[in-house]
């Protein structure tokens, strides 16, 4: 079991203690509210603790790191292996509130129309059946409480899907919490860095790797959405086109999406979502032994600096951490940060972060 890591188990009558796991992988990731987990462990079949909590069921699992709530989740599959040696165990889940991706709104707080009321009060509406918490950063506190005229869903459309659609109408972020709570927020793309690597001064960094990718057969050069008119609307037809600046040079690689519903100011916000998917092509990965930067562990929703020419990163460069997998065994632990540039989330132009002092502008 790797140092400093406490996983419990828990029920409706105790929490148990897992002493022999191993092999455990922990994926947390911002603009989702289903983080993973994943944990092999001894499994003896007689014994009861073991029988316990190991049952085919919906068990609670927290997982703490040096004393810091970490992760609190919910399992949602075991597997069990023979072979001609012992093999280990295998138990997985989600978060407290992935269980809102698999589940429609329950009946019991229909009608699925709400007038008048803030997607505050939605989320709190359809949480309370599952008994999960909201919790609302300071930063898009007034959006969330913002009435809404009107809202509908369907029977067939989950939690999730419901919630995340008025969400994006807001610019506020779902997510979840530490401790398994719906996290309303907004992507932290303003902030200071909490990691610094300016490599024209230092060389190696034990135990940490770098890795910037560029996939161009994602990416285009320009991205187009376009809007059909409609009687029923009273709108036009029209489109928006926005270059991708991280495409060089005379390259014509265009792609085009159908906007259905809106005005010109949905489909000004449209290109730009299509644009921010498009420069998700260029991704920077980080893979350290390090776990806890000032006392905390880290966690998605932060940026980190970077100036690295072997990376053919000619000057620094800021980097949004989208999603953290943290990995160990009996051995050493590792959390790999996933990275991608900060216009993928805050609605701005990106620029082409490649161009050098000695590269032709």
């Amino acid at each position: 079991m790797s140092e400093g890591i406490v996983l419990k188990i828990s029920d409706r009558f105790r929490d148990r203690k897992v002493e022999f796991f191993n092999d455990f992988q922990i994926n947390l990731i911002h603009n989702s509210i289903g983080s993973t987990f994943s944990f092999n462990f001894y499994f003896d079949p007689f014994n009861e603790e073991h029988k316990e909590f190991a049952a085919p069921h919906y068990h609670t699992v927290t997982l703490e790191f040096n004393g810091e709530p970490f992760f609190r989740g919910t399992i949602t599959n075991q597997k069990f292996r023979r072979s001609s040696k012992k093999q280990l165990a295998s138990i997985g889940g989600y978060s407290i509130t992935g269980v809102l991706q698999d589940s429609q709104i329950p009946t019991e707080i229909y009608p699925l129309q709400s007038v008048g009321i803030s997607l505050a009060s939605i989320c709190r509406k359809v949480l309370r059946p599952f008994d999960i918490g909201l919790v609302i950063d300071d930063n898009v506190l007034a959006k969330a409480n913002k009435v809404i005229p009107k809202t509908t869903s369907n029977n067939t459309q989950t939690v999730q899907d419901y919630l995340s659609t008025i969400a994006k109408q807001q610019n506020i972020i779902l997510t979840s919490d530490e401790v398994g709570n719906l996290r309303l927020t907004e992507s932290l793309t303003n902030q200071e860095p909490i990691l610094e690597f300016d490599f024209t001064k230092e060389v190696i960094i034990p135990g940490t790797d770098f890795e910037l990718n560029y996939n161009g057969q994602g990416m285009h050069s320009t991205v187009t959405t376009m809007r059909q008119a409609s009687s029923k609307r009273g709108s036009n037809s029209g489109q928006q086109t926005l270059r991708n600046p991280l495409v060089i040079g005379s390259v014509v690689r265009p792609k085009v999406s159908s906007q259905s519903s809106g005005d010109d100011n949905d489909t000004r916000s449209a290109v730009k979502r299509e644009l921010a998917n498009d420069i998700k092509g260029v991704t920077l990965t980080i893979t350290t032994d390090r776990w806890v930067v000032d006392g905390k562990i880290l966690r998605p929703n932060n940026l980190i600096a970077i100036y690295d020419p072997e990376l053919f990163l000619y000057r620094r460069t800021l980097w949004f951490i989208e999603s953290i997998s943290f990995t160990g065994d009996n051995i050493k632990t590792i959390a790999t940060i996933n990275c991608v540039l900060p216009e993928v989330y805050n609605n701005e132009t990106p620029v082409n972060i490649f161009r050098g002092i000695n590269l032709r502008e």
